[in-house]
């Protein structure tokens, strides 16, 4: 990686909204929805734009819309610009539960993964799924992703690799080989099946199954449905009408600035790329 190639935090918002600029417009064409999710919808409501200081872009699609979505791109449908590419475990070409929408001259900092991950920037599609209106229910799917989440991350990271410290890392080691056996796909297939167990189309609850914030991300499917359009910076993207029901059920206090010391970009550094092969070959 070459240090002076590295955006800062302004390129790196500028080519996260050209990107978004192009994810909006695809959807649009071919009559797909999407919606403005998590820190994004909250530094559109909040900032009419980024949280001053993230550095990344968050979509939710519906999981119809999401898979006509995959399956367009797969039938050479979609006319995507260059460097661009659409990537899922739809496709095989993302061992996640998400999608993602990338382009593939910006790359991001390893860290902690290994070569089987997606080291390109990109925006982030999570899935809607349906949820159980049961409390108990939610409880016990949540704590089922959670684990398997865990398990998947596991399997995708280098040996001696913890963000708790080298304790953390030793334990993992233990037992991260067997991970690795059964397979990063396997696991991401079941991680899959389990957040698609309740349909969207017949629940009254729904919810990114896989997001952060478990039961706190279900809501009535008939507060999800409404849209409105929302500035961000210098365009206007789709977003839920009624987003005082979701950044309240995830933050609380959403219009209330977290702490200074809180107030950082998450997540890997980016840098500029010459050939894309490069990086899908670094493990």
């Amino acid at each position: 990686m070459d240090k002076h190639n590295m955006l800062s935090l302004q390129d790196t918002q500028r080519v996260y909204l050209e990107l978004m600029k192009e994810f909006d417009k695809i959807c649009k064409d071919n009559s797909l929805r999407y919606d403005l999710c998590g820190g994004t919808l909250l530094g559109a409501v909040r900032h009419g734009g980024f949280i001053p200081w993230d550095n990344d872009i968050d979509v939710a699609m519906p999981r119809p819309d999401f898979e006509k979505l995959m399956k367009l791109d797969m039938k050479n449908k979609i006319d995507l610009p260059p460097e661009r590419e659409l990537i899922s475990l739809i496709n095989g070409k993302f061992l996640r539960q998400f999608g993602r929408y990338i382009r593939k001259d910006v790359a991001k900092e390893a860290g902690m993964k290994d070569g089987t991950d997606c080291r390109f920037l990109g925006i982030d599609i999570f899935i809607v799924d349906g949820m159980p209106a049961s409390d108990t229910a939610m409880k016990t799917q949540s704590f089922r992703v959670k684990q398997m989440r865990r398990f998947l991350h596991t399997s995708l990271e280098r040996k001696g690799t913890s963000r708790k410290g080298r304790a953390a890392a030793f334990v993992k080691d233990l037992y991260r080989p067997l991970l690795k056996a059964v397979g990063s796909r396997r696991l991401a297939v079941r991680l899959d099946k389990i957040c698609k167990k309740y349909p969207f189309g017949s629940s009254e609850y729904v919810g990114c199954v896989n997001g952060m914030y478990g039961i706190k991300e279900r809501w009535k499917k008939e507060d999800m449905l409404p849209q409105a359009d929302y500035k961000f910076e210098d365009c206007v993207f789709r977003s839920y009408a009624n987003y005082k029901i979701y950044l309240g059920n995830l933050y609380g206090d959403f219009m209330k600035l977290p702490p200074e010391d809180k107030r950082v970009p998450h997540g890997s550094e980016h840098y500029w790329v010459n050939d894309a092969k490069n990086v899908e070959e670094e493990s």
